[in-house]
């Protein structure tokens, strides 16, 4: 009768008896699989089934009377041979009851996952590997905008366009900071006081030529140059400045606040400003329609470059006496090739 052993959950066989006994001798099965016989509902251990089918062979030998003759008496090699049959072959093995085997034990087989479940599980770890990396490139973005910001750039991930809607500026926020197109200077209307304060502020405002719009410059006068609290009174035509002259000027870090406030500004110039720091110019990056800076004398450093890097409208700037080594400025080149660089 042939029986098949089972192992791990996978069942192997069919196996005759003499089979299970020599694969058991060689190691390929062990004492400890389960087995059951063809036909048979019930596992066992194969120690154990291969054990109880010896010894029902030897019990049976032992009850088969031996040949006779007729006169009750056995030939001596009768006798010989019932000994033989009676006595099993030494297997030079030693059976050993290992404590435990004969309890039943519960078999779980999982059954294998199909192509599309694999594909699946597959696609699930991968989307989540795919946005834990995306929010440690955010997180490190903002941690350290200035060294992640041109790696992002050189492969090709538009950084301003991306994040330029996370910060959600509230209902007043956008109701103050609405722009309205810059118009020439006599179709501006502007209160008595207003235009007064401006009259005795030492400002000069002239219209610009060839398109709407006003432009700002200071007075070359330094006692009556352009201080922070003087760009507060030109918020009143915030909307029409397109150009702001600051050479030479009082303004510092502090005055920059009102200087982000002009949003259709696209020349600036901060010449001689030396009380501007690199610190208040890196606020400069959010004048998204400046296409012209002079920053000449004003001290800065080589991280600087990033923030002229991500503005993406600039044109031209001019950067003399800045500190920034040429290194700096030859990768401020190479990151904007279209942009005119003079340093000097």
């Amino acid at each position: 009768m042939n029986l098949y052993v089972s192992r791990d959950g996978q069942t192997f066989g069919p196996y005759t008896k003499e089979q299970a006994c020599q694969f058991l001798e060689a190691g390929q099965l062990l004492a400890t699989d389960l087995a059951l016989y063809e036909g048979s509902a019930e596992w066992s251990v194969l120690g154990n089934l291969l054990n109880e089918e010896v010894s029902d062979q030897m019990t049976q030998t032992a009850e088969t009377p031996s040949e006779a003759h007729e006169d009750g008496t056995q030939t001596h090699e009768e006798a010989d041979r019932s000994k033989l049959k009676a006595t099993p072959k030494p297997t030079g093995k030693r059976t050993q009851t290992v404590k435990g085997l004969n309890k039943p034990k519960t078999i779980i087989i999982r059954p294998k996952k199909g192509i599309f479940a694999r594909i699946f599980s597959t696609l699930m770890v991968f989307t989540f590997l795919l946005v834990l990396a995306a929010g440690c490139v955010v997180g490190a973005y903002f941690a350290m905008p200035n060294q992640v910001a041109p790696v992002l750039r050189k492969f090709g991930v538009p950084v301003d366009d991306l994040l330029s809607g996370v910060a959600s500026p509230s209902a007043d926020e956008e109701k103050s900071s609405a722009l309205v197109e810059p118009k020439n200077m006599d179709e501006i209307i502007i209160s008595e006081d207003a235009l007064e304060t401006l009259r005795f502020s030492g400002i000069r405002i002239q219209p610009m030529e060839k398109e709407k719009g006003l432009q700002i410059i200071t007075s070359p006068d330094p006692d009556l140059s352009i201080k922070d609290e003087d760009l507060g009174t030109l918020l009143t035509l915030s909307s029409h400045i397109v150009s702001l002259d600051l050479t030479n000027s009082k303004v510092t870090d502090q005055g920059i606040a009102s200087i982000m406030k002009l949003g259709n500004l696209k020349k600036l110039i901060l010449e001689g400003t030396t009380g501007i720091s690199v610190n208040g110019a890196r606020n400069l990056r959010d004048l998204s329609k400046l296409e012209y800076l002079n920053l000449i004398r004003v001290k800065l450093d080589d991280s600087f470059v990033d923030v002229l890097i991500s503005m993406t409208n600039l044109r031209e700037v001019y950067l003399f006496e800045t500190e920034l080594s040429e290194e700096a400025v030859n990768r401020l080149k190479t990151a904007r090739p279209k942009m005119f660089v003079n340093a000097g």
